[in-house]
């Protein structure tokens, strides 16, 4: 003999409350999404943007967390280092630097040159009047260039 189950009433009361409660819950998460999409489409997104206060929400980011979440490595691989030394070197002008500074530090020897050698003139001038016994005729030394 086959014995037949029967359903519980209560069982049965559940099982369709679950099944209208999930369509439920598919028909209102469509409603919901279709509802916000035409809210979206009728507004004007740059004059609700306009009124962000952007430093507000800067004032709440934490730099030093995103800092440590940044790959400094892979973010030096995607620099070309060689393209930015010459693009830094051609906006200070270096060149134009170095003859500067060069042709500045040039002078200054040149003149330290010329001054040494006319104290050495003076110096072998002064031996010779004394080897040769001639009277004093020394010239006072021209005062010394001073430099900046």
């Amino acid at each position: 003999m086959t014995r037949y189950r029967v359903p519980h009433p209560l069982d049965t009361a559940g099982r369709l409350a679950r099944f209208a409660l999930g369509a439920a819950a598919d028909v209102t998460d469509t409603v919901i999404r279709r509802l916000t999409a035409a809210v979206v489409d009728r507004m004007d997104l740059d004059e609700l943007v306009s009124r962000v206060d952007v430093n507000r929400i800067a004032e709440r980011v934490d730099v030093d967390r995103i800092a440590a979440r940044l790959n400094l490595d892979a973010v030096l691989d995607r620099i070309d280092l060689a393209v930015l030394t010459k693009d830094v070197l051609e906006e200070i002008d270096l060149g134009r630097i170095v003859r500067d500074t060069g042709g500045g530090m040039a002078d200054e020897t040149v003149h330290g040159l010329r001054a040494r050698s006319m104290r050495a003139d003076r110096m072998v001038d002064r031996i010779a009047d004394h080897l040769l016994r001639r009277p004093d005729t020394s010239v006072s030394e021209p005062p010394h260039r001073q430099t900046p």
